[in-house]
């Protein structure tokens, strides 16, 4: 069976089990029981992820994600990563990847955008200006390396807010499942399989394991 590996912060945490329900039998979704958080983070915790999790160098589709707590703003100062840090460690994360999991393809998604109005905390605020920032300079990254993008940026801006958001940053069931089959899209064609929709029902349970 293919393995697909998901990494990424608490947007990947959001699609994760939508993306496993659709591959159930079909492909073997793996990802760490944790937020990627920052880029440099990432970066540190691969080998820690590979060593607690044993996800095996034969894994096929790698598809992460890693931004938003880059753009974090503490009572308004500037970002947490500046850009060029952020499109640094990138790089690095690419060829960490590439070292860990040798044969697989590696999809890269762009941050999602948040709703600015919903953040009215000052210790901690993400703005969409920093966010598109930071997916113009993985985007050029990602040219340079060869890796293809998922641009999840523009499929949530597909929608409306008010239908998918389940707060400033995260989603619903219903952003979620979006943002699940948008993953679904991407990674399908590389693993040789068609995804099981049909599993993907409305839940009434509350959110769980979110972090910012």
């Amino acid at each position: 069976m293919k393995k697909l590996l998901l990494i990424g912060d608490s947007i990947r945490m959001n699609y994760d089990k939508y993306v496993r329900q659709a591959l159930e039998g079909r492909v073997n979704v793996l990802s760490p029981n944790e937020n990627a958080c920052f880029a440099a983070y990432t970066y540190y915790a691969i080998g820690d992820w590979e060593h607690n999790y044993r996800f095996g160098e034969d894994v096929d589709v790698i598809h992460w994600n890693v931004g938003l707590h880059d753009v974090i703003r503490f009572h308004y100062d500037e970002p947490m990563t500046p850009p060029e840090i952020y499109g640094y460690y990138l790089g690095r994360v690419i060829h960490r990847l590439r070292d860990v999991y040798p044969h697989a393809q590696q999809i890269f998604a762009l941050s999602t955008p948040g709703r600015d109005e919903k953040y009215v905390l000052p210790w901690i605020v993400r703005k969409n200006k920093d966010i598109d920032r930071i997916n113009e300079v993985a985007l050029q990254v990602m040219r340079e390396n060869g890796v293809p993008v998922n641009d999840l940026a523009s499929v949530v801006r597909q929608h409306d807010p008010d239908a998918i958001y389940a707060d400033a940053t995260h989603y619903n069931y219903t952003g979620a499942v979006i943002l699940a089959k948008a993953v679904l899209d991407k990674v399908c064609p590389l693993l040789g399989v068609e995804p099981d929709l049909e599993k993907l029902h409305p839940e009434t349970e509350r959110r769980t394991d979110i972090r910012e």
